[in-house]
């Protein structure tokens, strides 16, 4: 029986009975007075599970917070070619400001996976937020030009932090607040919210952050213009951090562990403890193959996307602000994209791998077109690379979500925070190894877009190879079938 937490105990039950079918069980509630005040919650008839409004809210906080990590970690990509010129910082510094993200995932991501077990979702969310919030502030610090950087990577660090449970926990969200026909659906609003995130940064940086004209770029920047420049990026650190600190306090006010009443059967059954779920996760060959096509794909596409700046500078001469609006509309397409398939999903009740599959395919197709542009093996023009780019978005950025959901339908009752979690820490190990490549010196931009190939070539076979199974959806349709 879900435990009720003192945040929503205004529609906690006064007095329930265990209901058993077979080895299942579940809460239904007996208090005339709670029935009354869980008037407008979605319950199915006859069922003894309860969908709360208040999840709504839930998801959104949390999505605003995931969104907001993401933006605030591409900070500096869509501004690349001002920053260089202001602040004198290269390819590398701007690489290892981006690549913070990836290394405190890699040095947190294990210890936030046990906490979320052991402390549960509320407290995780929560000094996340705060973690997060502290890094903006640290960003925000008056120390001159000239020590800017230092501020910026310790301010990274803390934003990086915040990664791990902003990344994994969107299915414990969902197994926790939402029915199994929302679930899939649920996850996609909250992990697409990060491309929102991402798209926004692309839009934002470049309209608040003025480019310096490229011709300046060889010459001595007018003093004036420099202290214009700085005061306009310190003016996007301000705006990042005010944000940010209205969502958390939001966070702090009110985001529950649980609701009163689970919204399903699974929700209510216990999970794996950390050290069975790790090792059910090491010894599932099927478990390993789609945790290597995803953090593959999306792992070297999130490195590879905040660095199109110096990609197509490089190879095809386009600027700044044309980038912002290519990664802009690319991430907007995907979330969009995301949320619709999902949705389908949900509807489907499954079919996640020839989901995969298929988006999977379309980004391979894109990143070919991406190749030949590049190189000049066929006639450029804009219009082909805003395509290319826009097709790879949508493909890439869609498929987290079923990522997650497949795999954690397959190794359910494994906990779904801590398989998610996994997923995102080798996602996270893929982004570092990329974004560490630019830190060699001299190795050209061209073998970026090369690697992004190669990287969703290898996911078909990968796909093709692994087994689906639905032990979490099968649970709860089999409880539904009971009751019908």
């Amino acid at each position: 029986m879900a435990e009720t937490d003192p945040l929503v105990s205004f529609a906690a039950p006064s007095d329930t009975r265990l209901h058993v079918h077979g080895s299942k069980y579940s809460t239904v509630n007996q208090n005339p007075q709670t029935r009354s005040l869980k008037k407008g919650t979605d319950k199915q008839e006859g069922a003894q599970h309860e969908a709360y409004p208040a999840r709504w809210f839930i998801l959104a906080v949390f999505s605003l917070l995931c969104a907001l990590q993401a933006a605030t970690w591409n900070t500096w990509g869509p501004i690349a070619d001002t920053v260089k010129v202001v602040l004198n910082w290269t390819d590398s510094d701007i690489a290892l400001l981006t690549n913070w993200g990836p290394i405190s995932f890699v040095i947190t991501g294990f210890l936030f996976s046990y906490l979320l077990l052991v402390k549960g979702l509320r407290y995780c969310v929560l000094c996340s937020s705060l973690i997060f919030l502290l890094g903006l502030g640290i960003r925000c610090l008056p120390v001159g030009i000239d020590n800017l950087k230092w501020t910026m990577n310790a301010g990274h660090v803390c934003i990086g932090i915040a990664g791990p449970v902003m990344m994994s926990a969107p299915t414990e969200v969902s197994a926790v607040w939402f029915p199994p026909h929302q679930r899939t659906t649920s996850t996609a609003i909250s992990t697409t919210a990060a491309f929102l995130g991402m798209s926004a940064s692309f839009l934002v940086g470049p309209l608040i952050v003025t480019s310096i004209p490229q011709n300046s770029s060889t010459e001595p920047l007018d003093p004036d213009e420099r202290t214009r420049s700085f005061s306009e990026i310190m003016g996007l650190m301000y705006i990042e951090c005010g944000v940010t600190a209205v969502v958390v306090v939001a966070t702090l006010l009110y985001f529950p562990e649980k609701p009163p009443t689970s919204p399903s059967l699974s929700a209510t059954r216990p999970r794996d403890s950390f050290k069975d779920g790790a090792l059910k996760m090491i010894k599932s060959a099927q478990f390993w193959i789609t945790a290597a096509a995803y953090s593959i794909s999306s792992g070297v596409y999130g490195g590879w996307s905040t660095q199109q700046d110096t990609i197509f500078k490089t190879t095809l001469d386009i600027g700044q602000d044309t980038v912002g609006w290519i990664g802009f509309i690319s991430n907007i397409a995907g979330m969009l994209a995301g949320l619709v398939i999902a949705r389908l999903v949900d509807l489907l009740g499954g079919r996640m791998k020839a989901v995969l599959i298929l988006l999977t395919a379309g980004a391979f197709i894109g990143c070919v077109w991406c190749v030949l542009l590049s190189m000049r093996y066929i006639p450029y023009s804009l219009m082909s690379v805003y395509i290319t780019c826009i097709i790879i978005g949508v493909c890439v950025n869609a498929s987290p979500p079923i990522f997650f959901e497949i795999t954690v339908e397959g190794m359910y009752p494994v906990s779904e925070g801590n398989t998610t979690m996994v997923l995102t820490y080798l996602n996270n190990v893929a982004a570092l190894i990329f974004l560490a490549l630019p830190l060699i010196p001299n190795i050209g931009v061209i073998w970026m877009n090369w690697l992004l190939l190669g990287a969703i070539a290898v996911c078909i076979p990968l796909l093709m190879m692994y087994k689906e199974h639905y032990n979490r959806l099968d649970e709860d349709k089999m409880e539904s079938s009971i009751q019908n």
